[in-house]
């Protein structure tokens, strides 16, 4: 009977992780597109659209088709394209980031996405986001102020420095292109308190330097 019992709980768990979105590769294949990979776009977002249709919305899902729309934007030829692929990606961002708000599940109870809670990688993805679009979609400064609350939040400090090193680059990032340098600073004295030697804190370093 405890065989069996524990045969049916690894069950419900690979249920759960198989229906689970989005997954780790939809994630890997999000990351090649948002590198350049033009052809992983168009996989991402039908992927996402439709597990959103047949599952039903989450916030983490909800701010990567958003973002995976952005991207659409990004490789548009055609101008009014851009702007309005760019536009419906904001828009469905936003519609992640207000679920995430309505949303009670315990950090510690969320399913782990790169190493990190899904409330958590939904808003660094979001920051990332909207911090990166030019000036004209006037989102920079809601994306700069997710990454001051977000790397000021006690959970999140307390997460592995693997999976938060990415962001601190990002936020350091936007907070040069804010033209506030001392906070830029300030996050990069936390990334070499954490791992001096890090590849992404050496790199922070010198995107630093190089403002300087």
């Amino acid at each position: 009977m405890k065989k069996f019992t524990m045969a049916l709980l690894a069950t419900a768990l690979i249920s759960v992780n198989a229906f689970a979105a989005p997954s780790e590769e939809v994630i890997a294949q999000y990351n090649q597109a948002a590198d350049g990979d033009e052809n992983a776009v168009e996989v991402v977002f039908e992927t996402l659209q439709r597990a959103i249709e047949n599952q039903g919305a989450d916030p983490l899902s909800l701010v990567y088709l958003g973002s995976t729309e952005t991207l659409k934007g990004r490789d548009a030829f055609m101008p009014w394209n851009k702007m309005k692929y760019t536009e419906q990606g904001l828009a469905t961002i936003s519609k992640g980031l207000d679920l995430l708000q309505s949303e009670t599940v315990p950090l510690q109870e969320q399913a782990i996405r790169q190493g990190l809670p899904e409330s958590l990688l939904a808003q660094a993805i979001a920051a990332a986001t909207f911090t990166s679009l030019p000036d004209m979609f006037n989102h920079f400064e809601r994306g700069y102020d997710i990454y001051l609350d977000l790397l000021a939040d006690e959970q999140f400090q307390q997460q592995h420095y693997d999976a938060t090193s990415w962001i601190y680059l990002y936020a350091i990032r936007a907070a040069l292109r804010a033209e506030q340098p001392e906070q830029a600073q300030l996050w990069l004295k936390v990334m070499e308190q954490k791992n001096s030697q890090h590849p992404l804190t050496l790199q922070a370093q010198a995107i630093i330097e190089k403002a300087a």
